[in-house]
């Protein structure tokens, strides 16, 4: 989604216990599913684990996989974190109350291989552009840099961010280890925004 600024930090969530449960992921359950590096060149150094997630690039009604109750008891407490930050505007009650509460499109555990790198692209398609992107770093290093825009930023374990994907942005692990990002797409049903071309699109 396009707003103004690179990206903003939301807030930070305890992420101890998911990195425990991070660091046991089989290299099986890693490589198991390689959609999303077969389909888009610049995520070719990444893994990927879905637990929301549809390859036709729907807007609504999305797909939980199993995944997503394995890991459900650390997922909740930060679906109420995210819910608490974007519903408790005036605008959000009203856009509840009119279109129905918010919801995940996408939630991915995304691993970027150590010496690993995501080229800068800009994020393309009618979800991606409505939907409010979000970094969540569960195993990270100080040496994995994520740039949007003209910003560059270390995102420490923990910290909530959302990213302007309608802006250029790219990632470099230059670490001795691979790190993990939990990766949610929230939509906020209704909200009207201003594209990256000026277009106004109604989530």
């Amino acid at each position: 989604m396009n707003f103004d600024g690179d990206l903003r930090k939301i807030g930070d969530i305890d992420v101890t216990r998911f990195a425990q449960h991070a660091a046991k992921i089989t290299d099986a359950d890693w490589t198991a599913d390689a959609f999303r590096q077969k389909t888009y060149e610049v995520h070719k150094q990444t893994q990927t684990i879905r637990l929301i997630m549809d390859e036709d690039g729907r807007h609504r009604d999305p797909t939980y996989h199993s995944s997503y109750q394995t890991y459900k008891e650390l997922l909740e407490p930060i679906e109420t974190f995210i819910r608490r930050q974007f519903e408790q505007s005036l605008k959000a009650k009203r856009l509840r109350k009119k279109h129905g509460r918010g919801y995940f499109i996408r939630m991915i555990l995304v691993k970027l291989l150590t010496n690993g790198s995501i080229p800068h692209h800009v994020d393309q398609g009618e979800t991606l552009s409505k939907s409010h992107r979000m970094h969540l770093p569960i195993i990270t290093n100080e040496q994995n840099l994520f740039s949007v825009g003209d910003t560059e930023v270390h995102m420490k374990p923990g910290e909530l961010w959302e990213i302007n994907n309608r802006r250029e942005h790219g990632v470099v692990n230059g670490g001795s280890e691979d790190r993990i990002h939990l990766i949610v797409d929230y939509v906020l049903a209704g909200e009207k925004i201003i594209d990256a071309d000026g277009t106004t699109l109604v989530c």
